[in-house]
Order: structure tokens, then sequence, then C-alpha cells
């Protein structure tokens, strides 16, 4: 594959030996200013400098900070709203796929995929676009067990800052009821107890009017 040259600053967050491999034969350093970073906060004050940079984060689904990323992702909007993202990532879980395809000028990229699939997510997002590789698409097509409506209201109430007793007083439930409700979302999502608050702490950062 011939070299291409890329203006601008690439941030490559936490890159495996053979991704960053990948990524020399898509970049020229001598062309680009490229930084690679094993912290968010690290990314943070990189794109507080200049904004206007792509970055290139591999997210493992067994990461211990899988959901502070993903937190990271959604905030970033508001705070940079130039700067661009693309996804290198094993997770399939339809659900959380589904809560980063809705950000804009973001690419996602399943390491199921060939390499290719990353350099053509690399322009769109250069071209202020998004993509999603062929196994995304698929994983995205995955039909997931809906919520109730009562479910979603719970998890509404949660996401607002209530707690179970406040939303049992709300619903006028146990709160027994609203812990059940709580745990079947929980197993619809299927997410451990503190991928959970995760979970709800970003969407609170997402929206915060909510």
């Amino acid at each position: 594959m011939q070299k291409e040259i890329y203006e601008g600053n690439f941030i490559f967050f936490d890159p495996s030996p053979w991704v960053r491999k990948g990524l020399q034969t898509l970049i020229d350093p001598e062309h680009v200013c490229a930084c690679s970073f094993q912290h968010l906060k690290e990314i943070e004050i990189a794109l507080g400098d200049n904004e206007k940079q792509t970055v290139i984060m591999e997210l493992y689904s067994h990461s211990e900070n899988l959901y502070d990323v993903i937190q990271f992702i959604l905030a970033s909007k508001l705070f940079w709203p130039n700067a661009s993202f693309v996804i290198f990532t094993n997770i399939t879980h339809p659900g959380i796929l589904a809560i980063l395809e809705t950000e804009p000028n973001l690419s996602l990229v399943s390491k199921r995929d060939d390499l290719d699939c990353l350099f053509k997510a690399v322009m769109a997002v250069r071209e202020r676009q998004s993509y999603r590789s062929p196994s995304i698409q698929s994983l995205l097509g995955q039909p997931i067990q809906p919520l109730s409506h009562s479910e979603w209201r719970i998890l509404a109430l949660m996401i607002s800052g209530a707690d179970p007793q406040r939303i049992a007083d709300v619903t006028q439930r146990s709160y027994k009821t609203v812990s059940t409700h709580k745990l079947n979302i929980m197993r619809k999502l299927q997410l451990s107890q503190a991928e959970f608050m995760r979970l709800i702490l970003a969407f609170r950062t997402r929206y915060p009017s909510l």
C-alpha cells in the first residue's frame, strides 16, 4: 500500500504495536505531528492546546477504563467540537456501539476488519465525515432486547440524578420493584453494576440538562 500524507495533528491513545505499525503506513512523520498517550488526561490537555486534531483510540471490551473512555468521547463534543475521533475496537455489544454511533465526526472500526478500514476511517473524519466498518455495520443491525416503558422511565430518572427511593416515590412503586427494574435494565444491556453506573454518568455528562 502506498503511503499517504496527511497534514495536521494526530493523537494515538494506547495503540498496540501492530496498530502503531499499520498507522506508520498511513502518515508521514515529516509532514504531520503525532503523539501517543496512555491517559485520558493527556489527551484532554493536548486538545485544550489545539482541538483540531484526529484522535485514534483503541477500545477494548475488557478494559477497566472502558466507560471512562466512553464518557470522555461523549463529553468531547461539548469541549472540543473541532476534534475528530476514530475508534478501533473489539467491542461487539450493539448497545454500546449504538451509543458511540450517534456521535458526529466519529468513525468506528472493528478489529475483525482489515486494516484498510482503519485507513478509510481516518480519511473520513479528516473530511468531517463518519465511517462504519463492515463488521460494525453488521453489529449495529442486530436486535437489542427492548426495555419496557417502566424500565425506560426508571432509567431516565436515574440519568436525571434521582436515587432509588426518590424513583420509588415518583413512580409510586416499592423500592424493591425499582431495584428489580434496575436489574432487568442491566441484564438487557448486559452490563455489570459498575459498568451500568459508569454508563449513567456518561449520559449525565452528554446530556447535563436532563
